[in-house]
This record gives structure tokens, sequence and C-alpha cells, in this order.
């Protein structure tokens, strides 16, 4: 049962279109542009816990929360994605000098991995007074880093990688193997196929999604205490490494830090979350943001593979994996922080 969540998480299901059956905006389309217009807006026009937003509504309810809130949150664009569309991070708690990295949906089709991002904002912004540990760090929350591979789920729902062209008339690579930190390693013949939902890509940071976020890693390595990349699906906290079974430096400490989180989860909601590599697990993975994140010197990086469900999820799921989010990474984040 272990090897088969992860690997689903992973390897994933083949990509099949589908008819919609959950709930958000469908008037917004699927376009190669920007938004249009960008309106002023107040955040109680929006409802993010109830809804799948758009792309263009998630970051207008971003910009909104800015313009009422701008002591608590500050927008900070970090890149762009290959058709233009900004990727966003939402800053939180703007003095505090240790820091928190979210980053979530990398794979376009992980919608509770999005809506937990943007429960974290909502929570740390709108109720911050039931949170005070969180307020001892600053919280860098990137809920769409892969915005044009998310705004093509709304076609085709299990769609996983960007949206770039490549060789052979295909389309997309898996940002989440073109990091680089043994991307060089040829782990599953899969990974090298532009047709495969796995593609890692013609070469390390090739694609500008997945170079957002190391310039980001890379900026502020000295300042992040903990690196966090919500994914779904399978109840798993892991830690690195991902392309090897053999133990990253300070294991002890990492698996701490993973206990943590855990053990808050118990807490919050009374589910189970194995602790292990993913390489341990299942199978290895080169090229993955975690690994690339420990390279680089970040004190502590996890992914959270979120939900025991599929990736096509309801909308009243929407609260509950966002609390089983914000209270696993705040707990890690304490630990980390010590």
């Amino acid at each position: 049962m272990l090897v088969i969540g992860v690997s689903l998480a992973f390897l994933t299901l083949a990509t099949v279109n589908c008819r919609p059956n959950f709930a958000y905006n469908q008037s917004v389309p699927y376009t190669n542009l920007q938004s249009e217009s960008f309106l002023t807006h107040s955040p109680d026009e929006f409802k993010p816990l109830d809804i799948f937003m758009s792309y263009n509504e998630t970051i207008q309810w971003m910009a909104a929360l800015e313009a009422k809130y701008p002591d608590k949150c500050k927008v900070e664009p970090i890149g762009r994605s290959y058709e233009g569309r900004d990727i966003n991070a939402m800053v939180i708690n703007k003095q505090p000098s240790k820091k928190v990295f979210v980053v979530a949906n990398m794979h376009a089709r992980e919608w509770a991995a999005m809506t937990s991002a943007i429960y974290i904002i909502h929570e740390l912004i709108l109720n911050s007074n039931n949170y005070p540990e969180a307020s001892t760090f600053q919280w860098i929350v990137v809920p769409l880093p892969n915005p044009d591979g998310y705004m093509y789920t709304r076609l085709d729902r299990l769609w996983r990688k960007n949206r770039a062209p490549q060789q052979d008339n295909a389309t997309g690579v898996d940002l989440n193997r073109n990091f680089a930190y043994k991307w060089e390693l040829n782990l599953n013949e899969e990974d090298d196929d532009p047709h495969k939902e796995t593609y890692r890509g013609p070469s390390a940071f090739s694609e500008l999604e997945s170079r957002t976020i190391s310039d980001y890693l890379n900026q502020n390595s000295n300042s992040i205490v903990l690196y966090v990349d919500l994914q779904t699906f399978g109840e798993y906290i892991l830690i690195p490494w991902s392309y090897t079974k053999d133990s990253a430096p300070n294991t002890d400490f990492l698996m701490s830090v993973a206990h943590a989180g855990a053990k808050a989860i118990i807490s919050q909601s009374y589910e189970y979350y194995v602790i292990g590599t993913l390489s341990d697990l299942a199978h290895p993975v080169s090229g993955s943001s975690m690994d690339y994140c420990y390279f680089v010197g970040v004190k502590a990086c996890i992914i959270i593979l979120l939900t025991n469900e599929e990736y096509e999820i309801a909308p009243s799921t929407i609260i509950p994996y966002g609390q089983i989010a914000l209270a696993a990474v705040q707990a890690m984040a304490v630990k980390a922080g010590e």
C-alpha cells in the first residue's frame, strides 16, 4: 500500500480527458494570455475556501489582500511562466528573518495542494491571532508555480506538466523532475520521453517555472529554515533524498522535523502520515525541487503528499486539507527554526 500511494503521486495515472465534476467558475476560459484587466477588489468578493479559483481569480484575490492588509502581507512577483503568466508569491509577516517557503501545485492536477496553499494564506492573514507560533516566521507562499498547467486542467483535468512545447510535437515538462541536482541520472526511461507525463525536460532548468523556484531558493537559502513542496496524493511526509537510498546529511534532524508535522496532523485530523524517503517508500526520482533545495543549503526541505484521495476532490474538502497542511507546516517550521 505504501508503494502504491507514492507511485500514483509521482508516476501517476495516464492523462485522460474527463468532464469536470468540481466547483469552479466555468466562465473563465483557458487562454495563453495574462488577465485582461485587474480592477480593484475587496477580499470579501472572493470565496477561496468554497471553490477552486482560476489563476486570474487567485492573483486578484492575493492583490486584494495586499491592498486591504498592507501591514500584514505583500504580493511579490518572482517569475513568469512559458505562456506569460506571472508567478506570484504571497509574503506574510515581512519582519521576521527566519523564512518558511511553501510551494504548491507544481504538478498541475494537484488541486488540493493549491487550495491548501490558499488556505495557509487566508488563515495567516485573516485569522493570524489563531496562529501565534506562525508570527515568528516570514512566510512565502506560492500557490500556483505552474499557472499554465493549472489553467489547462480545466480542459484536461489530469494534466500534470507545464505547457511549454517540446520536441516531437509534445507539450510540457514535469517541473519536479527539472531541477539541477542529480537531474542527469536516468532513473526511469519514461522520464526521457517528451510524450510521457514524467518527462524531465531536455536539460536541467530548461523551464522558466523551475528556474523561478530555484532562483528564490538560491537568493534566500541562508534565511529559509523550511521549504515545503505541497503535493497530492498519498498521506506521506518525505525527506531527502529522492534520487537514492543513501541517507542525506543530518537525517535525524530531518526526521525530527517530519515527525513534528506528522504529530500535528494527528492532533488536527487523526490522520496518520507515513514518514520516509521517496526512494525507500517507492522508487527513486531525480531532479526534484526538494533534493535541489537541500543541495543549495536550506536547513530543512520536505514534501507533503496530502489526501488519501486521487486528484479530483470536492470543494467541501478544501478546508479540511488546508487545516492539515497548515498544522503540519507550522509545527515543522517551529522545529526547524529551533
